[in-house]
Formats: C-alpha cells, sequence, structure tokens
C-alpha cells in the first residue's frame, strides 16, 4: 500500500512539472534572438526584400541578424550563400509597419558586393565606421572565410 502511494506520489508530481513546464512557454522574441546571425532560422511572418542578387543559383545556406540603423527603425537583413561559401544574394525586411529610409536601404546594398562608396546615413563616413567596427570586433581574426564574411557583413549593417 505504501509502495502504491509513492508511485501515484510521483506520477502526481511528473505531471504537475510537465503541465508546469508546458504553461510557462513563452514565444522567444525575435528582435532578441536574432540580435546576431542565426544560420538557416528567419523570423515568422516576414516579408524579405531582395537587395541585390548575384546569381540565379539556389543558396545552399542563409544567415539572418536583426538590427537598427542611426534612427532607431528596426530591420532584418539575410544573406544568403552558395555551396562554396561565397554571398549570392541579401534580402531585408522590415520590423513592424516602419519602414527604413532610403539611405539605410542604399548601404545596406553596399553590404556585401557594393563599391567603396556609400551613403552617409551618420556623423562619420561609413567606410571610417566599418574599419573601426572591423579592428574593434577582430573580423579578420576568425577561424573561417564564413566568420569573417559575416562578422564583416554585421559592421556593414551596424554602420548603414
Amino acid at each position: 500500500m505504501k509502495n502504491n502511494f509513492l508511485i501515484a506520489l510521483v506520477f502526481l508530481l511528473f505531471g504537475f512539472a510537465t503541465f508546469k513546464a508546458n504553461s510557462n512557454y513563452t514565444v522567444k522574441n525575435d528582435k532578441e534572438y536574432f540580435s546576431s546571425f542565426k544560420k538557416n532560422e528567419e523570423p515568422k511572418n516576414k516579408k524579405f526584400n531582395i537587395l541585390n542578387k548575384k546569381s540565379e543559383v539556389a543558396g545552399e545556406t542563409f544567415y539572418v541578424i536583426y538590427k537598427e540603423n542611426s534612427l532607431g527603425q528596426g530591420f532584418y537583413f539575410k544573406i544568403v550563400l552558395d555551396k562554396n561559401e561565397k554571398p549570392i544574394a541579401t534580402y531585408y525586411a522590415n520590423e513592424g509597419d516602419q519602414q527604413i529610409s532610403n539611405s539605410t536601404v542604399e548601404n545596406l546594398k553596399k553590404v556585401i558586393f557594393g563599391p567603396d562608396k556609400a551613403v552617409n546615413a551618420i556623423e562619420e563616413t561609413t567606410t571610417q565606421c566599418v574599419t573601426k567596427c572591423h579592428r574593434t570586433n577582430k573580423c579578420y581574426d576568425k577561424p573561417t572565410s564564413t566568420g569573417v564574411l559575416l562578422c564583416s557583413a554585421e559592421c556593414g549593417i551596424a554602420c548603414a
């Protein structure tokens, strides 16, 4: 009798713990979750707009990050890589109904593929900002070429 009571109590506690764990499940905050690059994951219900495309080949992997520009406008940035881990396309998605500025869109177009001259969106030039970010984050000390690319892209996005 005592053993049956203990077994019932264990099952009751297990059931309560399972119920409690399931009821405490919260939806992740996409802005916080995507504050660093996430591989092959993107926020739900976001429509990505193409910035530029180098190839019609389907990408093998992609990375998504959430950033805000100097005006506080939030956006998601997506980089698609081919099988050799070379970037072939970039996209962006606005946060909510908020539109990002045209100068930010133009700078984002140049993060991976663009020329060295970008539209100024902050006090220092974009090139100076990116150079300072590269040094601070030690982008060129990353162990893989993809790591260097993502670090450099994050700097370009932060300075857009």
